[in-house]
């Protein structure tokens, strides 16, 4: 190990130049010529990716091709685009249904963005909103809707119905359907569980493994609803299925192998209600998988690179390949752009984790925690500070990471003053080390989960739901897992700003 040593306070100041310089294994992306690509894009744009390596993005009426980085294509003003909408694979159909959530009897357009014309049209109905698109073979348009128990395949090159597939479901919701990139297999949820169907017979292959609700509990072993899958994809070569389940506790990425055992069971640290139909993209050749703006290495489990966003965003992050994703990234984000991911750091980093000299955080290292409440004291105030305590050292044993007092690494709990802009102030928790003042890492508490808190703390007593609220918002926290004391590896998770 070389000699190099870094200021801890800059260690995440250079992660978006990390994340976008040209890497050993990046540079045999076809990609990288792609790097310096941006679309306007703000939070109330619709965006729609294809599979990874397809060529077009579309923003609201603009097709932009990524590698020119030229809007190629720009549909119609005249006809309304809704939320469901979907690419094909080499990037030459968009569909889109006629309306929104709420507008019944809408029809679905395919537009062929090399000629700009629109070349089919599944006609609408009074009973149906079109709920789910997907393109399979570059040809093929499957689509769902919330009243029908079918789905229909529409031949987009000769404007026909192939004909419906009946379900054993009434509505099927956005993101709870995913059919393979080959089009012999179609997966979707209905009531609790997740049956398979081979397309070209119609007919039901069986039902992936229900996921418990509590793995690690032997005794009580309930099974987690399919209803609570938010998003579902195949992998890019049709061979596994992936799902985010959204729970009260941790979020959960279930992927299940050919013939429907669970291969993976992975907590993901995404706060409650975040996660939606376009939460979840694979990542080619087995490097992982995006889920809401988390990288997730397949081999490790870990979130390995994580895109601040705003905290209610819902738009997706799309992979090109499993070198460089494109989407809106960083908080108050105006643009979408494409950035890299440095695989090769990453698992050289991932391998040093238990063997790197003297890591400033790490599994087996012992930090301590402070926990500040403004000077406050008072037996809801006492109660309120262990109980955070209590909260930081559990999350901490999550990543192999022990509490122990006077130690060189300390995480801060602090509630800051009011001011203009925060009238009952701000509740942050930082990472530090001794002798600096200057915090390495730090997030800072929603208004949400901390107004309460802060009141409770300025009248003396703070009180049992809100001190819950808070402990809940820990226990979903990412915090760094990984810091390394030189510049031979890299802080994990990468964090991109």
């Amino acid at each position: 190990m070389s000699g190099k040593h870094y200021l801890p306070t800059v260690i995440f100041a250079s992660l978006l130049l990390l994340a976008t310089s040209a890497q050993a294994d990046i540079s045999d992306s076809p990609w990288g010529d792609a790097a310096d690509f941006v679309a306007p894009a703000n939070s109330d744009s619709q965006i729609t990716y294809g599979p990874p390596g397809c060529p077009i993005v579309v923003v609201n009426r603009d097709a932009w091709h990524v590698k020119s980085k030229r809007i190629v294509q720009t549909l119609p003003a005249d006809v309304e685009i809704g939320k469901t909408r979907c690419l094909s694979s080499n990037g030459r159909y968009f569909a889109a249904y006629n309306g929104e959530w709420h507008d019944r009897g809408k029809s679905v357009n395919v537009w062929d963005l090399v000629s700009g014309e629109k070349v089919a049209e599944i006609p609408g109905s009074q009973q149906r909103v079109y709920t789910v698109l997907q393109m399979m073979r570059n040809r093929y348009l499957i689509a769902a809707n919330d009243s029908d128990a079918s789905c229909l395949v529409w031949d987009v090159e000769e404007n026909r119905k192939v004909r419906e597939l009946p379900t054993r479901v009434g509505r099927i919701a956005q993101g709870q359907l995913s059919v393979s990139p080959d089009g012999q297999f179609l997966a979707l949820v209905e009531g609790d569980k997740v049956p398979v169907m081979k397309l070209a017979e119609s007919r039901y292959l069986g039902s992936l493994v229900s996921p418990f609700q509590d793995p690690t509990d032997t005794r009580y072993r309930a099974n987690l609803n399919a209803d609570n899958i938010k998003d579902m994809a195949f992998s890019p070569d049709g061979k596994e299925i992936a799902a985010i389940y959204q729970t009260t506790d941790k979020q959960r990425l279930i992927v299940w192998d050919g013939v429907g055992q669970i291969q993976f069971d992975i907590p993901v640290n995404i706060y409650w209600g975040r996660l939606n139909s376009q939460s979840l993209t694979w990542l080619p050749n087995k490097k992982g998988w995006i889920v809401d703006g988390n990288v997730i290495h397949r081999d490790s489990k870990k979130i390995v690179t994580q895109v601040k966003r705003d905290r209610y965003a819902e738009d997706k992050i799309g992979a090109l390949d499993e070198y460089y994703m494109i989407g809106r990234f960083g908080q108050a984000a105006d643009s979408i752009s494409v950035i890299g991911i440095p695989w090769e750091e990453i698992e050289r980093s991932i391998g040093a984790m238990t063997s790197a000299e003297n890591p400033i955080i790490g599994p087996g290292i012992q930090v301590s925690i402070m926990v500040y409440m403004r000077g406050q004291t008072g037996p809801s105030i006492e109660t309120a500070r262990a109980a955070i305590g209590d909260a930081l050292v559990a999350r901490l044993a999550e990543d192999q990471m022990t509490f122990a007092p006077d130690q060189e690494a300390y995480f801060r709990f602090n509630a800051e003053p009011a001011s203009v802009d925060h009238p009952f102030g701000i509740l942050k928790l930082e990472l530090l080390v001794k002798g600096s003042d200057t915090p390495i890492w730090s997030h800072e508490f929603a208004e949400t989960d901390s107004k309460s808190f802060l009141k409770g703390l300025d009248s003396g007593s703070i009180s049992e739901t809100a001190v819950v609220q808070l402990k809940r918002e820990i226990n979903l926290l990412q915090i760094p897992y990984f810091i390394p004391r030189t510049a031979d590896f890299i802080p994990l998770p990468m964090v991109i700003q």
